[in-house]
């Protein structure tokens, strides 16, 4: 497991499903602010790192892994025998937090999500073979788990971005058994092989998954912009 550099003082966020933010640098508070609980790091900024994902079963699973391949945060040493990724050694942790369109009126901050239970049709028209398997079937994947839920405090970040943000939003035990909640769960479990490998420490990444309304309800697009830069802060400060 590469050792983190103590000297790093950004993360990196790493955004998929939200077309509407383009690559760039967010400013973090030096203090957790409102929230309750400590900050994990003392980073002073956040580079953010825009991805859209296709609406696939069969595309998704080839995708999350390989995102997370690149995006992985790695010390020089271990980057002196290849090429540079995106200077990798500079960030203190890496986030990974995709996006989703869920139902109007409110957002929710997604908790969970399952191996199998899918069965809808994809937007190519395509559907698993059956819910009691994963949608897409690799040797190397048997065993993960039925279940994974996310290290964020998603009842804590809900109450947080309603209480000292005003935006409506909760939290949510059900991401709905489609592309959004298959992402998630791809994500968390390449976290948890990583970890169970000895790659990579529990700290080194965070998974999480959001829905927003669609546009208009009742946000406009200028507002769910800022409410995602609300909640990419509030994350990366506390967890």
């Amino acid at each position: 497991m590469a050792p983190i550099d103590k000297r790093a003082d950004k993360v990196k966020v790493v955004l998929t499903g939200f077309e509407h933010l383009n690559n760039t640098t967010i400013d973090l508070p030096s203090t957790s602010g409102d929230s309750t609980t400590s900050r994990k790091h003392d980073a002073t900024k956040a580079d953010l790192f825009c991805q859209e994902l296709p609406v696939e079963y069969r595309k998704v699973p080839e995708i999350i892994p390989a995102i997370h391949t690149k995006h992985t945060r790695r010390s020089p040493a271990a980057q002196s025998d290849s090429e540079p990724v995106d200077n990798e050694e500079n960030y203190l942790k890496t986030y990974f937090i995709h996006l989703g369109v869920g139902r109007d009126g409110h957002t929710a901050i997604e908790t969970q999500a399952h191996r199998t239970g899918y069965g809808h049709p994809d937007n190519s028209n395509w559907a698993p073979e059956s819910k009691d398997e994963p949608p897409v079937k690799k040797e190397a994947w048997k065993a993960d788990p039925d279940k994974l839920t996310t290290t964020v405090d998603t009842a804590a970040l809900a109450q947080y971005l309603k209480e000292k943000k005003g935006w409506i939003c909760q939290q949510s035990m059900d991401a709905g058994l489609y592309l959004c909640e298959y992402t998630l769960y791809l994500s968390l479990a390449e976290r948890r092989r990583r970890i169970e490998s000895g790659e990579e420490g529990a700290e080194e990444r965070t998974c999480l998954f959001v829905h927003l309304p669609s546009v208009g309800n009742p946000y406009s697009l200028e507002q769910l912009q800022q409410f995602v830069k609300d909640m990419i802060v509030a994350v990366v400060t506390t967890y």
